[in-house]
C-alpha cells in the first residue's frame, strides 16, 4: 500500500532506503515472533506434571464418590436382606437391618454434603436405596398376611415413592415432607419394642404416612457437621448398636426419630436458623 509507506517517510530520505529499513523490521518482528512461540510451547515434561498436578483433585474427587456410591450400595443390600428376612417371617432381623441403614445413610449424605459430591449416578443410586430400605423394606415390617396391611403396606410404598419424587426442594437447609430414613427408624424401632405388633406397627405407619405426605419443612439435621450434641448423639446410636442391649437401642433410636418429627426447629433447626440470618446480618 504506496499510500501509509509514503506518509511515514523522513524529509531527505529515498523510497528504497524506506523499503529496505522497514522489510528489516519486519524481519526482526518475525524472528521475535517465533521465539515467544519456542519459549510458549510447553515442555512435555512441564505439561506432563501440570497434568499429574490437575488430576490429583479431579482422582480425589472420583475417589470420594466411589466411596459414597459404595456405601449406598451397601445400604441397599442392607434393605434387601430386610425384605428377605421379613418373606422368612424374621421381622426381629428386619428391624436391625433397617436401623443400621439409617446410622449408615447419615453417613452418606454428610460425606456428599461436606464435599459437595453430585453426580447423576450417584443420586439415581440414592434415590433407588432411599425406595428400596425406606421405603419397600420398611413397609413389608407391616406384614402381608391380611388384605388390611398388606393394602396399608402399599399405601406406605406409595407415600414414600411419592415423597422421594415430588417433594424434593430446591433449599439446601430444609426437606419437604418427613425423610423417608427418620419414618423408617420409627417402624423399625416400634417393631421391636412392641415384638412385631401388627396394630401398633399400622398405627405407626399410619402416622408416618401423614408425615411424609405432609407439606411441613422439616431443617436438614446435619448430624456429623454441626454441632458437637449432634455428633454424640450419633455416636451413641452406634455405641447402643454394638455393645447395648437391643431394647435400648430401639428405645434411643425411637427417642431420636421422635425429637426429629415433633421437634424439628427447636432441637435440629437451630444451625439452619443461624445460617439464614447471617447473610442479612
Amino acid at each position: 500500500m504506496p499510500g501509509p509507506q509514503a506518509s511515514c517517510w523522513a524529509p531527505g530520505t529515498s523510497a528504497c532506503t524506506q523499503v529496505a529499513s522497514l522489510e528489516e523490521e519486519e524481519d526482526k518482528m518475525g524472528s521475535a515472533s517465533a521465539e515467544c512461540q519456542v519459549s510458549r510451547a510447553p515442555d512435555p515434561c512441564t505439561s506432563f506434571f501440570l497434568t499429574n498436578n490437575q488430576s490429583h483433585p479431579q482422582m480425589n474427587e472420583f475417589s470420594w464418590k466411589d466411596v459414597t456410591n459404595a456405601l449406598s450400595l451397601a445400604n441397599m443390600v442392607l434393605g434387601l436382606f430386610s425384605i428377605f428376612c421379613s418373606f422368612c417371617k424374621r421381622c426381629h432381623c428386619a428391624s436391625w437391618m433397617l436401623l443400621i441403614s439409617f446410622l449408615l445413610d447419615t453417613v452418606v449424605g454428610a460425606i456428599t454434603r461436606h464435599l459437595s459430591l453430585c453426580c447423576k449416578s450417584g443420586v439415581e443410586l440414592n434415590d433407588f436405596t432411599v425406595f428400596t430400605t425406606f421405603g419397600l423394606a420398611s413397609a413389608l415390617l407391616l406384614g402381608v398376611d391380611g388384605p388390611l396391611n398388606g393394602f396399608l403396606a402399599i399405601i406406605y410404598v406409595l407415600a414414600a415413592t411419592f415423597r422421594l419424587c415430588f417433594y424434593s426442594t430446591g433449599a439446601q437447609l430444609t426437606y419437604k415432607g418427613l425423610p423417608c430414613r427418620y419414618a423408617s427408624c420409627v417402624l423399625a424401632s416400634t417393631s421391636l419394642l412392641t415384638k412385631g405388633n401388627t396394630f401398633i406397627l399400622s398405627c405407626m405407619a399410619s402416622l408416618m404416612i401423614l408425615f411424609m405426605m405432609d407439606q411441613s419443612y422439616y431443617p436438614h439435621d446435619e448430624i456429623l457437621e454441626s454441632e458437637n450434641w449432634k455428633k454424640l448423639v450419633y455416636l451413641g446410636g452406634i455405641f447402643m448398636l454394638l455393645l447395648s442391649p437391643f431394647s435400648l437401642t430401639a428405645f434411643y433410636c425411637l427417642l431420636w426419630s421422635l425429637s426429629y418429627i415433633f421437634f424439628p426447629d427447636a432441637l435440629w433447626g437451630k444451625a439452619a436458623c443461624l445460617r439464614l440470618q447471617c447473610p442479612r446480618s
